[in-house]
């Protein structure tokens, strides 16, 4: 390949369980990229990573989003994990989005992430992404054509009152009590709820619950 970046050493972890595919993305760039001394870490608790990112023990991190959201870490750690690494710019933030809402990818990119790619691109673009990041003076986010095209495809824009309705079912209320609370036929809040719905591509209740438990956190 040509106009290959060449570094004498690189370390990268990821914040995920394990997968030999983080293994084989490893030797990948370490091949590709001629690099001489590669290091793979694991740091799979929040406070060691964030101890690692200070003292500067690697250079790039792979994270896929859903592991932010399962359940197993609180909104306090995960706000204070992005943007600590997200605001680190000697880290290069790798997001794999998978499964991921336009408006929550979205909201990642805004917090500064350098790569959002999916598990549907090949390795060669990840060599582009992390050539194109890796390169002096780059300043815009890298982001894969497949999850431009996710992007394109969730464009619409939720109204005032469809975000409403969704937020107010996030505080547990039911269709019936948001009708009355805000004064609206349940016919017109429950049109509300599966427009939203349409818009955010969510099939179902699960899905929607699903969405507001990672959307609070931004």
């Amino acid at each position: 390949m040509n106009n290959k970046i060449t570094l004498d050493t690189l370390s990268m972890t990821y914040f995920h369980k394990y997968h030999m595919s983080y293994d084989l993305i490893g030797s990948f760039i370490q091949r590709e990229m001629n690099i001489s001394e590669f290091h793979l870490h694991h740091f799979p608790e929040p406070e060691n990573l964030l101890k690692a990112a200070e003292e500067n023990k690697f250079d790039i991190i792979f994270m896929d989003p859903s592991c932010l959201f399962d359940g197993c870490f609180r909104e306090v750690e995960i706000r204070k994990l992005l943007a600590s690494l997200c605001g680190n710019k000697r880290i290069t933030t790798v997001f794999f989005a998978n499964d991921m809402k336009s408006v929550l990818l979205k909201k990642i990119l805004d917090a500064g992430a350098d790569i959002m790619i999916s598990s549907q691109d090949t390795p060669q673009e990840l060599l582009a992404a992390l050539m194109h990041v890796l390169t002096p003076h780059a300043s815009e986010p890298y982001v894969s054509q497949s999850v431009q095209g996710h992007l394109q495809q969730e464009r619409d824009d939720l109204t005032a009152k469809e975000w409403e309705v969704i937020n107010l079912i996030h505080q547990g209320y039911s269709l019936s009590e948001i009708a009355s609370k805000k004064c609206r036929a349940l016919s017109t809040v429950s049109t509300q709820k599966r427009n939203a719905m349409n818009k955010l591509h969510l099939k179902n209740e699960s899905e929607l619950l699903r969405f507001l438990h990672q959307s609070s956190f931004f």
